[in-house]
């Protein structure tokens, strides 16, 4: 049901009210003026206050009539007047003049004008009208006056008064609370007197009575709560502790507080049905979780509108997380991280569009768990689980879990905030209890955290998603959800080991804090046994504790980390083929790596200050892609690199800038090898196809130069960096998906500004231009295309330039990635995925002879033409050297085996009478190009080398 449900202001419970309207209404009248067509309503009301624990000050009866309402106290006094909205809710707060109410129950007509609600007993001394002789409703109303009297309570319907010592009539009835809520209850009258139990023979509520014989359909009410006969009954249930004609109690009710019984709940029901057919139900508390016997649990229940648009894995996903917060898992805590792969709506299903860009119908597991939070509870007596929830989120899709939100639960059924400029929003927020849920940036929480830290309802639920933000326990936004006292947290994101133990352990803690204990005592136990068990040169005993600590670890981690892949929705998807794309370096490229990495300073280096291998990295990186890069960055650096005792001197630089063009267009991609071959794909895409392509980097300088090569070879395009506004990033986004390849050809991305949670469905071929030591950043930028709504097949193309630090990052990855899977995955990799301390002194040297120096630190035997035998015999010593040193006759090799890169297919594309056919028919005709170039003894920078393949459907089989 909407939260928001509107209130007609011409109905109430016993039927519609008259339609016309008095059209002089007088203001003085008093309450006694019962006009046609007016409402009445119990009320209670205050004065405006700005406590954190607000109270009311009194009883009231409101008359409305139009948009006009005046409210009286119960001595019949005016006490405000003026107007109300034309829609309300029953449980909205809202203000009459100066005075705030919230609406009780509805009176009639008839109980207006007999004084019910006055302690006088009439509704005005002076100017009565008579009754009417009927009301429109289908069945006698009898009320009961709240306070206690001596005056017998008004009767609708006059009848025969009943004997002093009549028999006792037992009838059923149903029993409705002023929030809805029904129970079913025995009303017996005796003796002038109506007695209200439970179905176990609790006693409820004594009243007099002298209303006349009971019917069915009769109803009346007592204090706030109304009563329905149904049927009567031959047996009347008496418990030991209640006797029907107590004498003790007469006169007066008796409410639940004053017998001196133990609590009796109410009969409460699910709020939907369990018993429905692909009713989707959550894990019952059981005997031993704290509340069970002091509440009554009902079955929490999916709403079946969201149920029925949920796909296997995100029902799953949604019972997990459910159990995690509500603490029904085996772990202490009440926090999770979901880890599935990108793709797999853990946070968003952000793709409003299939290919033929029609609504795309799929909802989120983080939103269909919050709307059951909100709405739901297996202690159904305690109200809703959840009754404010935080989301926190990247800036870069805030609109888009806003407008999620309202695509699946519309804009009435939750009060949905976004707090993305105004302060304010977050300060009403903390304040308004009909504002559920705020939705905000990782920044903008740091700035509004003096108000929603305490807010009033508390915070029951914080939402973190791309959660790996938080994988340092020192960095600012971790210390911003410090002052929150929310113990329910979830974590969403694909990568929550980015790098090492360390930043799981800092996630983990966050969501459970001591689960994992603290960080020292992790690291004894835990991280420094499975990182040496890993080790290439680790000893048998070291290899075994390694094993056994990782298999402790990943029990403990199962149960509050849920990790699924996209094959669990491979049917759903087209196929993926991903390719590794090794590239030769230009001549320039070589000759500028020889001149900065000269073999003397290669130690140095190594032994140098932070800041200055850092400095000789960016500027590597830099060359890798395209040397005319080197102009925007020379002149900063070339300071603080000379003055350091291993950095570049003043005839280095020289010497760089001489070798450099001098009059170089920004469009030239022939200085870089990488460039020049994605300028042939690009092409050939072009071309042959009507696809559309993404190219990532990480570099808006990168960007620069990819923009200026589409406005030479007018190839229409759409940029996403830094720069571009929050606000129109989802415009871009949209507009791209919705163009064909003539409007928009190109996307432009940056990966730090919007390679997380966007959705580029409208590209088929995605370039990964550059690496970044970071593997979660290139996996997320990775996955922008191939998602739910997806229809072409996906062509992914990882470009690195062969020899040069492009491949040192890329293997580094890869050990990253083999520690991940061997902990949250449901596989261990092998000991194989890492580097010893000697690996990473070759960090700073260039092999250039080689066609894939990850190939031959692999170890394989394919010769790059199969991955049949990977088994390979002892291997000769090998080892990096510098470019300027590197010669012909002195094939150097070195092994290190990296067991992932076994599942890839591997193809030596370096001789021209290699017969390479691969799954992309694009990188087919640009390798049979390339062939007649070596034919024709044209080959240079910006040939293919090597390629490594990894197909989806191969991979699944």
């Amino acid at each position: 049901m909407p939260a928001f449900q509107p209130l007609e202001l011409g109905m109430d419970k016993q039927g519609p009210a008259s339609d016309q309207r008095n059209p002089n209404p007088r203001a003085d009248n008093g309450p006694a003026d019962a006009r046609e067509g007016d409402n009445y309503w119990m009320v209670q009301w205050r004065k405006p206050q700005y406590k954190k624990h607000k109270t009311w000050d009194g009883d009231g009866i409101l008359v409305i009539n139009g948009t006009k309402a005046q409210l009286y106290d119960t001595d019949g006094k005016t006490i405000s007047s003026g107007r109300v909205p034309a829609k309300l809710s029953r449980e909205a707060v809202f203000f009459v003049g100066d005075k705030e109410m919230e609406f009780d129950r509805p009176l009639t007509q008839e109980e207006f004008s007999s004084g019910f609600g006055f302690t006088s007993g009439h509704a005005s001394p002076v100017n009565q009208p008579p009754a009417p002789k009927s009301i429109s409703c289908h069945k006698p109303f009898i009320s009961v006056m709240k306070s206690a009297t001596t005056n017998p309570p008004s009767i609708v319907a006059q009848t025969p008064t009943i004997a002093e010592h009549s028999p006792p009539v037992n009838w059923k009835a149903k029993l409705r609370t002023a929030g809805g809520r029904e129970e079913t209850v025995i009303v017996a009258l005796a003796n002038s007197q109506v007695t209200v139990l439970s179905k176990d023979g609790a006693l409820i509520y004594t009243i007099p009575w002298q209303g006349g014989e009971f019917q069915s359909g009769l109803r009346f009410s007592v204090e706030t709560e109304e009563i329905e006969l149904e049927q009567p009954v031959e047996t009347l249930p008496i418990s030991d502790r209640c006797k029907v004609n107590s004498t003790s109690v007469r006169g007066r009710p008796i409410t639940k507080q004053n017998t001196d019984r133990p609590p009796q709940h109410k009969e409460v029901k699910p709020l939907h049905d369990p018993e429905s057919q692909g009713a989707i139900i959550m894990k019952t508390p059981r005997e031993f979780h704290q509340g069970y016997q002091k509440y009554h649990v009902v079955p929490v229940v999916l709403d079946p509108i969201l149920a029925s648009k949920m796909r296997p894995h995100q029902i799953e996903g949604v019972k997990f997380m459910y159990e995690c917060v509500m603490g029904l898992r085996k772990h202490e805590g009440q926090g999770c991280i979901l880890a599935d792969e990108m793709g797999l709506g853990k946070s968003l299903q952000a793709c409003p569009y299939k290919f033929d860009f029609s609504p795309y119908e799929q909802t989120s597991q983080t939103i269909a768990l919050i709307w059951t939070l909100l709405k739901q509870n297996p202690y159904a007596t305690l109200g809703p689980a959840a009754k404010k929830v935080l989301v926190v989120c990247p800036v870069t899709v805030i609109n888009n879990w806003k407008a999620e939100f309202y695509k699946w639960l519309g804009r009435d059924r939750v009060n949905v905030v976004v707090c993305d400029k105004d302060a304010q929003v977050a300060q009403t927020f903390a304040n308004a209890k009909m504002q559920q849920v705020l939705i905000i940036g990782y920044e903008r929480l740091k700035t509004v955290l003096k108000y929603i830290s305490f807010s009033v309802p508390p915070i029951d639920l914080i939402i973190c998603d791309e959660g790996h933000r938080l994988k340092s326990s020192s960095n600012k936004t971790r210390e911003t959800f410090r002052t929150f006292r929310t113990t329910r947290k979830i974590v969403l994101s694909g990568t929550p080991i980015q790098n090492d133990l360390r930043e799981f352990h800092a996630i983990a803690d966050f969501c459970n804090p001591g689960l994992l204990d603290d960080y020292p005592t992790f690291r004894r136990m835990y991280e420094t046994p499975i990182t040496r068990g890993r080790a290439p040169d680790a000893s048998v005993n070291e290899v075994e504790l390694g094993k056994l600590r990782s298999t402790q670890l990943h029990v403990v981690t199962k149960s509050f980390v849920l990790r699924r892949e996209t094959g669990v929705i491979q049917s759903r998807l087209p196929p993926k083929h991903e390719y590794v794309v090794f590239v030769v370096p230009t001549p320039l490229q070589l000759a500028l790596y020889a001149t900065i990495l000269q073999s003397e300073k290669i130690d140095n280096l190594v032994q140098s200050s932070q800041s200055e291998s850092l400095a000789l990295i960016n500027m590597l990186v830099k060359i890798s892609n395209s040397p005319i890069l080197l102009k925007a960055t020379i002149d900063s650096s070339r300071e603080k690199i000379q003055n350091s005792s291993g950095g570049l001197r003043a005839d280095d630089f020289r010497q760089i800038i001489e070798m450099l063009p001098q009059r170089v267009d920004v469009a030239d991609v022939s200085l870089s090898g990488k460039l020049i071959a994605l300028s042939k794909l690009l092409q050939l895409i072009y071309q042959e196809t009507d696809e559309k392509c993404v190219l990532v980097s990480h570099y808006t300088s990168t960007l620069n130069i990819l923009e200026a090569y589409c406005k030479r070879n007018k190839f229409t395009f759409l940029r996403l960096d830094g720069q571009t506004p929050a606000p129109k990033r989802q415009e871009v986004v949209d507009k791209f998906n919705k163009s064909s390849q003539h409007s928009c050809f190109i996307f432009l991305l940056s990966s730090k500004a919007g390679g997380v949670g966007i959705n580029l469905i409208g590209a088929s071929r995605l370039c990964l231009v550059d690496c970044d030591w970071n593997p979660s950043h290139d996996v997320q930028a990775m996955a922008r295309c191939h998602r739910d709504g997806q229809k072409r097949p996906v062509f992914i193309y990882r470009l690195l330039t062969t020899g040069t630090i492009d491949e040192k990052i890329y293997q580094r990855q890869v050990t990253k990635l083999g520690l991940s899977n061997s902990l949250i995955g449901d596989t261990f990799s092998s000991k194989g995925d890492s580097f010893n301390r000697n690996d990473l002194r070759d960090i700073f040297r260039v092999d250039a002879t080689t066609s894939c120096n990850t190939h031959d630190l692999l170890q394989c035997a394919c010769n790059g033409f199969d991955i049949s035998n990977t088994e390979s015999p002892e291997p000769e010593p090998t080892g990096f050297v510098a470019a300027s040193q590197v010669k012909a006759d002195r094939p150097l090799k070195r092994s290190l085996p990296l067991s992932a890169l076994h599942e890839w297919q591997h193809f030596d594309c370096s001789h021209s009478d290699a017969e390479v056919i691969v799954a992309d028919e694009i990188l087919n005709t640009l390798l049979e190009s390339q062939n007649q170039q070596h034919e024709a003894k044209c080959s240079g920078g910006g040939d293919i080398s090597f390629i490594f393949e990894k197909n989806s459907v191969n991979t699944e089989s």
